[in-house]
């Protein structure tokens, strides 16, 4: 007899243990407590195990059973459970595997507020008011009860079993305040608890239709309540629909049935290219109170709107509300909607904060749409935040430098914003909020005690709607602690002209007893390198990192590594690097090729020092069969000889070879002398 063990306790758990029951195959049905053993009737074909197990004991069992196959129908919260499914899994033979996806309904959630964790959810708690109708479980009734202000306002429905109870009680809730049922809950009975025990707040878990997600959020909404709602945690392997796991299960024991239930997936290529909807991608600016007409109208005609909690939350319209934002998320809604429209044509909006032509996550939808045969796609722009801001301050934004931090790695953003605001007199940036402004202000505090400027930031928080708007001193701006979106102005009276050239002085290095290129030599040495934007380029035996800051200094994009390998010489890299204040190069202690490793493909190396194995970084130069300009620098007859030998072997033809002399002025007295530097060979050629 084929058998299959399922880690269940829900709803679905139980009924693919019936199911299979139907056709002959025995489940071990497992499940962490005796209460969970009540909806599961044990027969000849389904076994129950109960009592929790860690990784060590889920491989046991499977020993012990010899499965057929497995299967996760646990809670979708149940991340514990899960980690250690998948660590048994890993210690235990290879064997088919199936996670069990709740199934999803469409959901009204204007009323609703989102949070990535139990922890936000219940420090948000605290500035609400009111009783806390809270049915998330008696397992995180701690994470709420730790807060002396949310405690009294608490009413926790938890299942009704003495584990649960006893949590209760250690946590100091009072009868009055417990009620301890079997679900599920309907509708009117969720309407029934909100009235009777006035609650302002309904508190869940995003927990899918068997969870009754749907039918609490609809009885808040009836009632008026808010609903705070905890997301569900993304699932690290792929989950599966009800009808999925079944018919991969038939399939992989060979059982002839069918599954009565057709599986739900939609393919692009199962919709016809004329889709019957009508997709518009909405700036909503900086909030309700400042949509355009164009956006509202389109909002007002939309049977679906798609957005951040944040934007849907309170939004007054018909249309049904769900809160994605992302390609992923939206694209298999859109689809589902598309295979229901029996005839006519329907309206979806998707809305999107700031700017839709500036770091919007518009681009990639409406890319994303196109690809998938969405013919009827357009973007309605919203007002920026870059134009708002400069208005509130009373200041032109056309002569300013325009960067953003919010979707941006740091480091990305963090030089740009450093060669931004030392050369510009204002300069625009849209934050993440009031953490990248206090790193905002941390940069520009360096830079005045560099003597780099002297700043001031007009910063405005949740523009438009419990807007707080002001001028800053960069001390003042590091500490800033007002919680929203905030997109600032920089402003620099004492800015100087970006310089777009090498210009740094041998006097403007560190230089300790490490070699160093000299002045003339550096810069006519990366001209010849004939650097760009977004350029990565290798600074090979960088000694004391004067080529790397000249080059890093040329433009923000440009990502430099420079590999060095005697340790005093990194360490004076980054004391050269630090008083230049650089956040695009990186050390890179070694000798190459071997440091080499795991790097980007470059597109410009400069080898200032090769240690004799100047062929074998040639030849992995060669292996990445990527265009790459290369400048080498040679003071000893040996090393242009190596030089000439490798551009002969590897039929380099565009080799150019110069030979510098240089003599600077010396003053002897009331005269100036000459006095001459080595001769300096600079090659560069293409690879």
């Amino acid at each position: 007899m084929k058998k299959v063990i399922i880690f269940g306790g829900t709803t679905e758990g139980r009924k693919l243990a019936e199911a299979l029951e139907a056709v002959d195959v025995l489940c071990i049905y497992c499940v962490a407590t005796e209460y969970g053993k009540e909806p599961v009737t044990e027969s000849s074909h389904i076994k129950i195990h109960a009592g929790r197990m860690d990784a060590d004991g889920m491989l046991k069992l499977y020993e012990c059973e010899q499965p057929d196959a497995i299967v996760d129908a646990t809670h979708p919260f149940a991340e514990i459970v899960k980690k250690e499914i998948e660590d048994s899994l890993f210690k235990y033979k290879p064997i088919p595997f199936y996670r069990l996806a709740r199934e999803e309904e469409q959901i009204d959630y204007s009323n609703c507020t989102f949070f990535d964790t139990v922890e936000d959810c219940a420090k948000a708690l605290i500035n609400t008011s009111g009783n806390i109708f809270l049915t998330t479980g008696s397992k995180e009734l701690p994470k709420f009860c730790q807060y002396d202000e949310l405690k009294e306002r608490i009413i926790a429905r938890i299942i009704p079993n003495d584990e649960s109870l006893e949590i209760c009680k250690k946590q100091g809730l009072k009868g009055n305040q417990i009620i301890a049922m079997q679900g599920p809950f309907s509708k009117g009975m969720n309407i029934a608890c909100l009235r009777e025990y006035n609650a302002s707040i309904c508190v869940l878990k995003e927990s899918g239709k068997s969870g009754g997600e749907a039918s609490r959020i609809e009885a808040a909404n009836a009632c008026g309540t808010k609903c705070f709602v905890i997301k569900r945690p993304e699932e690290s392997a792929q989950a599966m629909t009800f009808t999925q796991v079944l018919q991969g299960l038939f399939n992989e024991l060979e059982i002839n049935e069918e599954v009565t239930t057709p599986l739900e997936k939609v393919t692009p290529e199962s919709i016809t290219a004329d889709k019957k909807i009508s997709v518009a991608l909405c700036g909503f600016g900086m909030g309700p109170d400042s949509i355009t007409v164009e956006v509202q109208k389109a909002v007002a005609e939309a049977d679906y709107i798609f957005g951040a909690p944040r934007m849907i939350v309170g939004l007054e319209a018909e249309g049904k509300k769900y809160p994605y934002y992302l390609a992923k998320d939206i694209l298999p809604c859109l689809e589902e909607i598309v295979s229901d429209i029996k005839f006519g044509k329907k309206n979806a909006v998707v809305l999107f904060s700031g700017d839709t032509g500036f770091y919007s996550g518009a681009t990639k939808l409406a890319e994303a749409l196109t690809k998938t045969g969405y013919a009827d796609v357009k973007v309605l722009p919203g007002i920026s935040s870059i134009s708002a801001i400069a208005a509130k301050a009373n200041l032109t934004w056309q002569d300013g430098k325009i960067l953003s931090t919010h979707g941006i790695t740091d480091d990305n953003w963090r030089p740009a914003l450093i060669g931004a605001v030392q050369c510009n007199e204002k300069t625009f940036v849209i934050t993440s909020g009031s953490k990248d402004v206090r790193v905002i202000g941390d940069i520009l505090v360096s830079l005045e005690n560099n003597g780099a400027g002297k700043f001031k930031v007009f910063i405005g928080t949740n523009l438009y709607f419990d807007e707080k708007l002001g001028w800053y001193t960069a001390e003042k701006c590091s500490t800033y602690d007002v919680e929203g979106l905030s997109t600032i102005i920089i402003k620099n009276d004492f800015c100087q002209p970006k310089i777009i050239a090498p210009y740094l002085t041998d006097e403007d290095f560190i230089r300790d007893n490490v070699p160093m290129s000299k002045e003339e030599i550096r810069e006519l040495s990366i001209c010849k390198l004939r650097l760009h934007k977004n350029a990565v380029v290798y600074d090979i035996g960088s000694g004391s990192g004067s080529v790397a800051v000249e080059m890093a200094r040329l433009d923000s994009s440009i990502k430099v590594y420079a590999i060095e390998l005697k340790d005093e010489a990194c360490d004076l890299i980054r004391k050269n690097v630090a008083k230049h204040m650089l956040e695009n190069i990186s050390v890179i202690s070694g000798a190459a090729p071997e440091a080499l490793e795991g790097l980007p493909v470059p597109t410009h190396v400069f080898i200032g020092g090769s240690a004799g194995r100047l062929e074998e970084i040639i030849i992995l130069l060669k292996s990445y069969n990527s265009p790459i300009k290369v400048v080498i620098n040679s003071v000893t007859i040996e090393t242009i000889s190596e030089i000439n030998n490798v551009l002969r072997k590897y039929e380099i033809i565009d080799s150019d070879i110069v030979q510098i002399v240089v003599s600077k002025a010396k003053k002897a007295g009331d005269y100036s002398i000459m006095q001459g530097q080595n001769p300096v060979y600079i090659v560069s050629f293409s690879i």
